[in-house]
């Protein structure tokens, strides 16, 4: 297969204007099934499939928001923000398909809201209110920090060296609530003895990677409002098998019947009931799995 990046300088320049909070969520997926349809195809080429029709990306310097002349200087105008993780595999702008000047990006290992964090996007929703329509949270699958966070709610004394290291310490303390969070909604699906399942490590990480995107996007929200009306705040999830940024996990890959991005809880009981959902649908995933095993 050919993936083209094409330059017509006489074609007319076409830029996208996003006007509004559902408009920008609509780019973010959008551009989310653009760059899983892209892998998709180079997935399906590897493995010996027919190469199929190119696929031809318009390309500009001023598309991708930069000065079509030399010398000049671009203003700053990004339509969304994204709090990200710091994890190399979950690179934002390209698993939304965003070019240049689209996105204002930070990253943080666990995708926790610190204090200089804050600040930036703080700086973001006042400085770039013009263009800002959006404000996203984006856990992902599979995430180092919740992981050590989940194995220290678990066995705390086996983990004396992160306990030891403050600036560790102090990031792994903010995603505890989430942890906690995540296994009493487990225990409430399935009952208290779900703690001694082998599965349950692995389950209550995948909830947990959930939450702790709800917990920071409910924090997210409530700080931008103490500054006055802020944008909209929504978070979800990059799965690292199915490259889909998701609402909460899935069963059987099923991507249409729930929301991609969710708006950000307004209080505790909408982060409860959350957690709930999750751990149903984590629930559900992995007896899916289980059935399927037996199979």
């Amino acid at each position: 297969m050919d993936l083209i990046y094409r330059y017509d300088p006489f074609a007319p320049i076409e830029t996208v204007h996003v006007e509004t909070a559902e408009s920008a969520m609509h780019e973010l997926v959008s551009g989310n099934d653009r760059f899983v349809g892209i892998v998709q195809r180079m997935q399906q080429r590897t493995m010996g499939a027919a190469a199929g029709e190119p696929i031809i990306v318009p390309f500009s310097p001023l598309m991708m928001g930069l000065p079509l002349f030399k010398g000049a200087l671009p203003q700053q105008s990004p339509f969304a923000a994204i709090l990200g993780c710091s994890d190399a595999r979950v690179p934002l702008e390209q698993i939304f398909d965003q070019s240049f000047n689209k996105l204002f990006v930070l990253r943080i290992a666990g995708n926790v809201l610190g204090a200089e964090c804050l600040g930036s996007l703080h700086y973001a929703v006042t400085q770039l209110q013009d263009s800002l329509k959006l404000v996203g949270v984006l856990g992902h699958s599979k995430c180092g920090a919740v992981t050590a966070a989940v194995d220290a709610y678990l066995s705390v004394t086996e983990f004396a060296d992160i306990a030891s290291t403050y600036p560790l310490r102090s990031l792994l303390d903010q995603i505890q609530i989430s942890v906690r969070g995540a296994a009493r909604a487990i225990e409430r699906q399935e009952g208290p003895g779900i703690r001694k399942s082998p599965d349950f490590r692995t389950l209550l990480v995948t909830a947990s990677v959930y939450v702790n995107a709800a917990v920071t996007a409910h924090e997210l929200r409530r700080e931008l409002h103490l500054q006055g009306s802020g944008p909209e705040v929504v978070f979800g999830v990059y799965d690292l098998e199915t490259l889909h940024v998701q609402g909460y996990p899935t069963v059987g890959g099923d991507h249409t019947s729930q929301p991609r991005m969710r708006p950000a809880p307004k209080d505790a009981h909408g982060l409860t009931t959350y957690a709930d959902e999750v751990a149903k649908a984590v629930m559900a995933a992995s007896r899916e799995l289980d059935a399927e095993s037996v199979g």
